[in-house]
Formats: C-alpha cells, sequence, structure tokens
C-alpha cells in the first residue's frame, strides 16, 4: 500500500513540475507578444509624429534635418528593440516545438516502466497504451 502511495505521490509532484513549468513558459511567451505589440504600436506613431513634423516643416517653410533625424533615429531604435523581441519569441517557439518533439519519445524509467510521454504516467512495460491518458505508447 505505501508502495502506492509512493507512486501517487511522485505522480502528482511531477505533475505539478510540469504544470509549474508550463505556465512559466506561457506566461514569458504572452509578455514578449504584449512587448511586441507594444513596440510596432510605438513604431506607428513615431512614423505618424514624423509624418507631421514634416508636413509642418514645408508648411511653415523652416527645415530643420536634426529634428527629422533626431525622429528617424527613434525609429530606428523602436525597430532594433522590435527585432529582438521578435527574435526572443521565435526562439521561444523553437524551444517549445523541440521539447514537444522530445516529450513525444517514449522512454523506459529505472523501475521497468514506460512513462507516458503526454502524461508522465507510469505504465508497465506491455502496455500498448497510457492506462491514465490512452496515449499510445509504442509505435
Amino acid at each position: 500500500m505505501s508502495d502506492f502511495f509512493g507512486k501517487f505521490k511522485k505522480g502528482l509532484d511531477k505533475s505539478i513540475s510540469i504544470a509549474s513549468q508550463k505556465s512559466g513558459e506561457l506566461m514569458e511567451a504572452g509578455k514578449l507578444q504584449t512587448q511586441i505589440i507594444s513596440l510596432r504600436n510605438d513604431k506607428k506613431n513615431a512614423i505618424n509624429e514624423l509624418g507631421k513634423i514634416t508636413y509642418d516643416m514645408l508648411k511653415s517653410e523652416s527645415f530643420e534635418l536634426e529634428v527629422l533625424e533626431g525622429k528617424f533615429q527613434e525609429i530606428l531604435q523602436i525597430e532594433k528593440e522590435l527585432e529582438e523581441k521578435e527574435e526572443a519569441k521565435n526562439k521561444e517557439e523553437t524551444k517549445e516545438a523541440n521539447k514537444e518533439e522530445s516529450k513525444s519519445e517514449t522512454y523506459v524509467s529505472d523501475e521497468a516502466h514506460v512513462i507516458c510521454p503526454n502524461c508522465g504516467a507510469e505504465n508497465p512495460l506491455s502496455a500498448m497504451f497510457c492506462g491514465k491518458c490512452g496515449t499510445k505508447l509504442k509505435e
């Protein structure tokens, strides 16, 4: 009976660990997406400001290249930050895809059980499907 509770606790600990890791990954992905959206809006606003400044200068016939150059540099900086955030997001997505790919590979535990790649449950070596979630264990 204590063996059952030991296995149950082990499975529960593993499930909690996986859930915690997944929530952290989702939070990071959401944070990056929010930053990307914000930077895109900042870029759009800065370009609109540059257009308004240019229009006002041409209308008043006073052209100040330094002001335009400053706004242009601001836009370039936003584009650089945007590119960095999109790169980080792509890395996260690639990392997640690689985890999903490796997760689908079934492996044998030290206690001669097959571990389900979907839910982490231990199953007998002879099992074709996971007893907990029904995922196919052997090809």
